[in-house]
């Protein structure tokens, strides 16, 4: 992309004018500067910029309008108001903390009974030797009878990385290449189990459970609902199908009035054998073997303006858009230098958490950097990819904040990225 101050072709006449010692001919110079060379120069300034800005958009990839947000909020301050941000799960806002006899049913059958759902605020490190530790914590129960001890686990919640994990399907039917999602906060949602709970029996009705979390109790957040920017909705065709000149199609339309105009969005439908999807003047339309009018699951994927205002950082998968991004994106250009690697992860705009320094090619992978990685496309089952007997590529990243919990979860993300281009090696990061 062209710097605009190259060149400063105003300040550049204005010196050469003083160097003109007669005050007649500095005159003329200046109005013969003025009337044509100036008018010329900004013609072709406004020319340039119009043709820059038409090249960019015929090479908009569309999946950018398909960018996916996340962020996090407590329950206190989960504003239902909000046009942009919609909880995971729409229970989350309305969610209460009840416990009653079935725990105790369910502990006599050899069952351990979810309580509730807690956020671990720290490192990817930190939650790797929690995972790996089978922890029992102790904590205690009390009831309007007494007081019982009783005995906790964590276990990762996967209802959120299950959301992800079907939005990857739905991208699919929606003919959209899959972006990764930034997973770093849904990654460390955690559900807490009951294990044991004393002499308790089923008709107390318990009031309160404390539990101690160790060295994670200052870590432990209640009652957090991650937000993202996709918003349910439910729209029935609008009209009768029109029927494909193939004889076996049908196309679905739902009027414009009926969607909103600055939102894109995903049909949700992913056991329906759709063929085509389009936007025709503001209308969806739906191609598809069905004959009659039907219901249609959609997410409505918002954009975001930028003024809104959140307790956590907003993380997403967008890059920045620029001409060079938009053709990589379009051709999926190979990376064959390492300013080719640094530029494609700063165009994710995540330098305030990590930057990228160098890499090495090792035969074997490194043990000490599995707990401060993970894949945040680990799910993709379906991919091709080169065998286990492959080298292992190691990026290394320097972190703005060396304190800042989200550092691996964000080095995660990048490396990610770098996998999908990288199918040869196994990619892992490093934080130096």
């Amino acid at each position: 992309m062209r710097n605009e101050q190259d060149f400063d072709m105003e300040g550049y006449i204005k010196k050469r004018m003083l160097e003109i010692t007669s005050l007649e001919d500095r005159r003329l110079f200046k109005e013969i500067t003025e009337k044509l060379l100036l008018g010329i120069n900004d013609y072709n300034q406004n020319a340039y910029k119009t043709l820059e800005q038409k090249i960019l958009n015929e090479h908009k990839t569309q999946q950018k309008e398909f960018a996916v947000y996340l962020t996090l909020t407590d329950l206190e301050h989960y504003d239902a108001t909000d046009s942009f941000m919609y909880p995971m799960i729409a229970e989350d806002a309305k969610k209460s903390e009840t416990f009653d006899g079935d725990m105790v049913k369910a502990l006599k059958k050899g069952e351990k009974p979810k309580l509730f759902t807690v956020y671990l605020k720290t490192s990817v490190s930190d939650i790797h030797k929690l995972v790996h530790g089978n922890r029992i914590f102790q904590g205690s129960i009390r009831t309007q009878k007494g007081e019982y001890k009783g005995t906790f686990e964590l276990s990762r919640n996967e209802q959120y990385m299950d959301l992800v994990k079907n939005l990857y399907y739905i991208f699919g039917v929606n003919y959209q290449p899959w972006m990764t999602v930034c997973e770093a906060y849904i990654a460390k949602m955690f559900d807490v189990y009951l294990c044991s709970a004393g002499q308790l029996t089923e008709k107390e009705e318990i009031q309160d459970i404390t539990i101690d979390f160790e060295e994670y109790a200052g870590r432990v957040y209640y009652n957090m609902i991650p937000l993202w920017n996709l918003e349910k909705k439910i729209e029935k065709t609008s009209t009768y199908p029109d029927a494909c000149i193939d004889k076996v199609n049908y196309e679905h339309r739902i009027f414009s009035h009926r969607l909103k105009e600055e939102c894109e969005y995903l049909i949700m439908n992913t056991d329906v054998e759709i063929t085509n999807i389009r936007r025709l003047n503001g209308d969806l339309l739906i191609t598809c073997p069905l004959d009659n009018p039907c219901e249609w699951q959609l997410y409505q994927v918002k954009k975001r303006s930028g003024k809104e205002y959140y307790l956590y950082p907003v993380l997403s998968n967008q890059s920045k858009e620029s001409f060079a991004g938009s053709l990589t994106d379009m051709f999926r250009r190979s990376i064959k230098t390492k300013a080719e690697l640094a530029r494609l992860m700063e165009a994710f705009s995540y330098s305030d958490y990590v930057v990228f320094q160098d890499y090495e090619i090792l035969d074997t992978e490194p043990e000490d950097l599995e707990a401060c990685n993970y894949n945040m496309d680990g799910f993709i089952l379906d991919e091709i990819r080169i065998g286990r007997s492959r080298q292992t590529l190691v990026l290394s990243f320097t972190a703005a904040e060396e304190e800042n919990y989200l550092n691996e979860d964000i080095m995660s993300f990048l490396v990610t990225q770098v996998q999908k281009l990288f199918p040869e090696y196994l990619c892992i990061g490093r934080l130096v």
